[in-house]
């Protein structure tokens, strides 16, 4: 259905590259934040508050440099795996290193528990999981080189506590991303709900004065004319006390139909509530008259099209419109001098025996 088009709407991969953005920002904030702390790590060793050894320095530098690089490049979309993957490895070589050539850092394996859990959410639960794996079977095999090895008692305690992050990242990855997708859908369905129409799904009258905005924005900029027509349906409330709510929502449905069959995608069918409707055509012409000569022509196409018989449910009806059109250029325009000479130019349509178009131009 046309009325479709004016719609958001969220594909799959529209909602998956979201998700990938996410991870992306997600990323540049772990990327800044490692480099901080490698950082600290370095200029504490500097000021002789706390000593790395030579060996740990000299990694904890490089590091620092790795991550400003992977900084730079996360800015390339299709870089990030490449990025993610480099960070994991060169952090758990980093944790790797300290394990062997820090023996007075007690507790240097708790960076371990760090990096498992941004693999997770960076990469997944397979890569999450692949990391645990790694790091356990890394602790028991590198404990026994070590200068101060761990007791058998503090592996064991270890091993589990790795096993226990591992498992409540490995959930947590396995909702997050259907987690995300439906926060997203409740943020495109309220998006919906405060632009659009709910019976018609047509834009609403907020979001037409955005787009009118637009309009009178890119005529001053170019010099070209628009114009807005303020359609009401003539006895619409017989047809809603006679029939029913239900055939007169189904009228609305099919007039919003047959609107959007007359003009442009790139124009705005909006409803403004009840049996009101505006049709927005932006930048029709670049002189006043020939955007007056295409503006009645839609007008004339309006009006025939929504005299046809309407085939609702059971009933066969006929309704018709008064037409209210105005011209709008971006000079010293405003958006609601220009629905109200719409509005005025409608009531004259009313007054003029219904059924008809009739325009009013701004004073000049």
């Amino acid at each position: 259905m046309k009325a479709m088009l004016n719609m958001p709407a969220r594909s799959d991969s529209t909602a998956d590259d979201g998700f990938r953005d996410f991870q992306r920002r997600f990323l540049n904030a772990v990327l800044i934040g490692v480099a901080a702390i490698a950082t600290t790590f370095v200029g504490a060793d500097w000021l002789d508050l706390n000593h790395l050894g030579a060996v740990q320095l000299r990694a904890t530098e490089l590091y620092v440099l790795f991550n400003l690089a992977l900084l730079a490049l996360n800015r390339y979309q299709r870089m990030y795996i490449s990025v993610t993957l480099s960070v994991v490895v060169i952090s758990f070589g980093l944790i790797t290193s300290a394990l062997l050539f820090v023996p007075g850092d007690e507790l240097r394996v708790v960076w371990y528990f760090m990096a498992i859990a941004g693999t997770y959410i960076l990469l997944g639960r397979v890569p999450g999981f692949i990391a645990t794996v790694v790091t356990i079977v890394t602790i028991v095999v590198a404990h026994l080189r070590l200068q101060l090895p761990f007791s058998d008692l503090a592996v064991t305690t270890i091993t589990l506590s790795l096993l226990s992050s591992s498992l409540f990242f490995f959930v947590f990855a396995s909702y997050a991303r259907s987690l995300y997708l439906r926060l997203e859908e409740s943020r495109a369905h309220l998006v919906e709900l405060s632009m659009y129409d709910p019976l018609t799904h047509l834009p609403n009258r907020r979001l037409l004065v955005e787009r009118l905005q637009r309009a009178v924005v890119e005529g001053r900029r170019n010099g070209r004319f628009g114009t807005l027509m303020f359609l009401d349906l003539d006895r619409f409330k017989d047809i809603n006390d006679m029939l029913g709510h239900d055939v007169g929502d189904l009228l609305l449905v099919e007039v919003s139909r047959r609107l959007q069959s007359c003009v442009r995608e790139t124009d705005t069918v909006a409803r403004m509530g009840g049996d009101e409707f505006i049709v927005l055509l932006p930048s029709i012409a670049a002189d006043l008259e020939t955007a007056l000569r295409a503006a009645r022509t839609v007008g004339s196409k309006i009006l025939e099209t929504l005299n046809e018989p309407y085939e609702l449910g059971a009933h066969r009806c006929l309704s018709t419109p008064s037409i209210g059109l105005t011209v709008f250029s971006g000079e010293a325009e405003n958006v609601e001098a220009i629905f109200k000479r719409a509005d005025t130019a409608m009531y004259q349509a009313k007054g003029a025996g219904r059924n008809c178009v009739r325009t009013l131009l701004a004073a000049t």
